[in-house]
């Protein structure tokens, strides 16, 4: 095979895979999906005084209602979600407002209306 017959088959194996790895994206629905499994895992209580707000960020929401002991790894895995969500070139930003109340409802944290 000539050198330039190899270089057509590496450059097409190039263009594959990343048609491949851009079918591979996960789109904000997928994202979103996988944190509100990480959140439900997360924010179990048996008082107010044991949630927090977390601050997972943009496509994840503002702030979303966790047990304190959860918050850290809550928002590590909103941060991995998020880079991976904007690895392929996807971006979202908006403006919070500051999150109402937070309670502990049904012995699950949760955030109650804005003032």
């Amino acid at each position: 095979m000539s050198m330039r017959a190899k270089g057509m088959v590496l450059l097409s194996l190039g263009l594959g895979l990343g048609l491949v790895c851009a079918s591979c994206a996960k789109s904000e629905e997928d994202v979103q999906e996988e944190f509100d499994t990480i959140v439900a895992e997360s924010n179990a209580c048996n008082d107010a005084s044991e949630c927090v707000y977390a601050s997972p960020g943009c496509p994840l929401g503002c702030f979303v209602a966790v047990n304190s002991t959860k918050k850290a790894v809550v928002e590590e895995e909103a941060r991995a979600l998020i880079e991976d969500y904007e690895r392929w070139g996807r971006a979202c930003a908006y403006e919070c407002v500051e999150p109402g109340p937070i309670e502990c409802t049904e012995g699950r944290c949760q955030g109650g209306d804005s003032p």
